[in-house]
């Protein structure tokens, strides 16, 4: 028996694996704090013996991919990372990742001397990542997290964890609603878990998220919905604000609604202008956002009344419009609102430690990405626009680790042209995928049941643990593991010398573990409080050390500092126009792993277009037809077959993404659904977190 973590998708949940003869066996790892296995995790055995996957070092000659060695794959990848070296430019190269190989991969960058490790994030979490920054001093979605099992009452925004699925987070959601705790769920369209859980499903305008939840904050202070004394304490609500430009007077007023004079000049509080902000929106909250004054009633009542216990979810998939980063700072201002913050049944933060495997960053320049968007988690979008225009600097090289960006990245144009113009690419995966045909060199990684991993902080957790991941056998091609690829190079281009033993013992010494008991047992909890920590017993990691309804950051970037409605002029027009809308299926994830596995295929074989019955009559389209589907945004066209419901808006169509690929070195997943991203612009942003508006491009759908 091996204690592994599931890497099926970049969750990581707890599991098991016993081997008997030749058979694989998977199942969850109940004695670990994140436990779980899903469809995708039930299917990960077959990849060991998946005809399709990688299985040796490939090098490009002309326009094939052949076997080679590992010396001769390294060597020239090797070559190639060097000749950067040797210019000074180590920022040429850019590696992107999913989360995955994470630690490894920082720790290579900084050794090497590039900024431009840049993920996934302006698909996926960006805008609630650099909220959570800016109001609270936390990080991604694993940093902070509801108290599910002890909630009276969670708001899901655009968040469907019964399809994007963390099976430990919903087991926590089921112990919660075992417990009474009712659900409201904002979205477009019903998800998963608005049939399933929720108490109220409020279906708002795609891109209206913002004005909802202002509207939300204006009725709660109007109503006296508001923890004065955490605010006074623990937040900047009461700094008072020059009101002709919007700069701070480093001073606090005893009052947190406040407006008056200070120099000759009006100030007000942060909580006043606040207040104002939601002023702007909420005498137009329907025509906006399609939702009701009784929806704003519903919400701001029960968070109201059962705080601290209450709670908005932290989001996850919100990278949706101009202002999804306005929309998360008021979410994460509404939990402080009801003073929740570390409170039993509210919004924890996590209290696992973090891992830095180098001590040195020899990085010179900006991350490529900030340049355009400071504050920005990731906007990789950048790298394509610089490789093929070689502004701001060059992309000369690039590194994908463990990721389809043809199945990722929007305007897939965009992606295959800036692929093709490469120097040079070299990719790191199990399975081969449309990025890996523009490769010049291909490293097979070992499938997870196949290779060792470090000892790492869980991830979902919100207590301290540790574990660990061991091979369940041994690799059955020419495969090797990202950890032993990375010190490989780090020790042929002089960076390094380290082995995984080395960084073992680094990690294990940091954080203070016995090796023999985490190996005993797969997982190890440090002891630590979980609640009433921050910011009561520690300061945020903000300016302040408070949480930041007024953002100093924002401010001194030039940007408008309190959160604020951004007015729209994308919008369907005539009665064939839709928002298009997309998220995950239950069934793979975007990136090369599960689409090509046949059972799940079978399960999940496309991805139709679903939209709401009465407009479907009204265009003469019925369950199942065929349809054209045309962005105005990018130009492209697709067809797909179309789903008819009720249970979405009738301006909005959605379907999943991930679908449509297009290599032919993926024999199952070849030829299955369409690819959405061909459909979005990567010019609709959010000019604060740099993270594409996916649900303000607008397609037109046609019976074929």
């Amino acid at each position: 028996m091996a204690f592994l973590r599931c890497y099926m998708c970049k969750n990581a949940c707890g599991i098991i694996a016993t081997v008997e003869g030749k058979v694989v066996r998977v199942a969850a790892n109940r004695n670990h704090p994140q436990p779980g296995i899903c469809g995708r995790g039930a299917a990960g055995p077959y990849l060991l013996t998946h005809p399709d996957r990688l299985k040796s070092p490939l090098t490009r000659e002309g326009d094939q991919l052949v076997p080679t060695s590992w010396e001769k794959a390294l060597d020239e990848v090797t070559k190639r990372l060097k000749e950067l070296l040797d210019e000074g430019h180590p920022e040429y190269l850019a590696i992107t990742y999913h989360d995955y190989g994470k630690e490894l991969l920082e720790r290579f960058a900084a050794l090497y001397g590039t900024p431009n490790l840049i993920g996934h994030e302006s698909v996926c979490h960006g805008p609630r990542t650099v909220a959570a920054e800016l109001v609270l001093g936390a990080e991604g979605p694993r940093s902070i997290d509801p108290d599910y099992p002890n909630s009276k009452f969670v708001v899901f925004i655009g968040r469907n964890p019964l399809e994007g699925i963390v099976p430990d987070i919903v087991r926590r959601i089921e112990e919660g609603r075992k417990n009474g705790m009712k659900i409201a769920v904002i979205d477009p369209r019903k998800s998963a878990i608005a049939q399933r859980y929720a108490d109220r499903w409020i279906p708002i305008r795609p891109g209206t998220d913002t004005a909802f939840l202002l509207s939300v904050i204006y009725y709660m202070i109007k109503n006296g919905m508001y923890d004065e004394d955490f605010l006074k304490m623990y937040s900047n609500a009461s700094l008072l604000v020059y009101e002709d430009d919007l700069s701070p007077a480093n001073e606090y007023s005893d009052k947190l609604i406040y407006e008056g004079q200070k120099d000759g000049r009006r100030v007000a509080t942060a909580f006043y202008l606040l207040m104002k902000e939601g002023e702007k929106v909420y005498p137009r909250l329907t025509y906006i956002t399609g939702a009701t004054y009784d929806d704003v009633k519903y919400i701001a009542e029960n968070l109201w009344e059962n705080r601290p216990s209450a709670v908005i979810d932290d989001g996850w998939h919100t990278s949706f419009s101009t202002d999804s980063t306005y929309t998360w700072m008021s979410a994460f201002i509404i939990n402080a609102m009801i003073g929740n913050l570390d409170k039993k049944g509210g919004l924890i933060f996590s209290k696992k430690p973090r891992i830095k495997l180098y001590e040195e960053n020899k990085a010179k320049v900006k991350r490529i990405d900030k340049i355009r968007y400071p504050l920005t988690y990731a906007a990789f979008q950048e790298v394509y626009r610089a490789i093929l225009t070689g502004s701001p600097y060059p992309i000369k090289a690039l590194m994908v680790v463990g990721t389809n960006l043809d199945g990722r990245d929007p305007n897939s144009d965009l992606v295959r042209r800036a692929l093709s113009k490469l120097d040079f690419l070299v990719v790191v995966d199990v399975m081969p995928s449309d990025v890996t045909d523009y490769a010049d060199v291909v490293l097979a990684e070992s499938t997870y049941l196949e290779r060792d991993e470090l000892p790492l902080p869980v991830g979902w957790t919100l207590e301290a643990w540790v574990d660990i991941h061991q091979k369940a056998v041994e690799p059955y091609y020419d495969t090797k593991p990202l950890w032993w690829i990375l010190l490989e190079l780090e020790r042929r281009l002089g960076l390094a010398n380290d082995t995984f033993d080395s960084l073992q013992d680094m990690i294990l010494s940091k954080l203070g573990i016995n090796k023999e008991e985490l190996y005993s047992k797969g997982c190890v909890k440090i002891p630590t409080e979980i609640y009433e920590v921050y910011p009561y017993k520690k300061e945020l990691n903000t300016p302040s050390g408070k949480v930041e309804i007024y953002s100093t950051i924002l401010h001194e970037h030039g940007y408008y500092p309190l959160p604020t409605y951004i007015e729209k002029n994308v919008m369907p027009r005539e009665d064939d126009e839709f928002y298009l809308t997309s998220g995950h299926t239950l069934y793979h994830t975007q990136d090369s792993i599960t689409f090509d596995i046949p059972t799940l295929i079978k399960l999940a074989p496309e991805n139709p277009v679903t939209i709401n019955k009465k407009r479907a009559e009204k265009l003469g389209i019925k369950d199942n037809d065929e349809v054209e589907l045309i962005s105005l945004t990018t130009g492209q066209r697709v067809r797909c077959k179309v789903r008819v419901t009720d249970d979405i808006r009738e301006d909005t169509a959605f379907t999943y993404f991930g679908f449509g690929r297009h290599s032919k070195g993926e024999k199952f997943a070849y030829g299955h659904g369409f690819d959405v991203n061909s459909l979005i612009s990567d010019q609709i942003t959010d000019p604060i977190s740099g993270s594409i508006a996916q649900s303000l491009n607008i397609v037109k759908i046609r019976k074929v």
